[in-house]
């Protein structure tokens, strides 16, 4: 989705690279992102959405450090907004291998947290 609209974004408004002030376009899919990955490393059973989460934040911290700082080099900005997309695309690589790793080693196990853990069961060695 974010490809798409980004896509859409320059094809409708030739933006170029923004990089010498904050794009708002770029702010509003990397917020958006920013809130679903943390919504699904929230609740899945992998490790790997908590990084991905994290490197959204850098890029979405981004935008507000240039919008704070006008004097911040428009190559910064572009390193931190971009470089983490990269990164992403890494972690969901190795994450994806590693779960299927992990399934043909020990079968089958749940995508998903139910609900979080009540104190008792995380005290339980059960």
């Amino acid at each position: 989705m974010m490809i798409v609209v980004d896509r859409a974004y320059h094809w409708i408004i030739d933006a170029g690279g923004l990089i010498d002030q904050t794009d708002p376009v770029h702010f509003a899919i990397d917020i958006f992102a920013l809130f679903s990955l943390g919504i699904i490393a929230l609740r899945a059973n992998r490790n790997y959405p908590l990084w991905l989460t994290g490197f959204q934040i850098v890029a979405t911290v981004a935008h507000l450090a240039k919008a704070l700082m006008q004097q911040i080099s428009p190559t910064a900005y572009a390193v931190m907004y971009i470089a983490p997309s990269y990164f992403l695309i890494i972690i969901l690589g190795l994450g994806i291998w590693f779960h299927h790793r992990r399934v043909k080693r020990f079968g089958m196990y749940r995508s998903w947290r139910d609900r979080p853990l009540t104190a008792a069961q995380r005290r339980s060695p059960s």
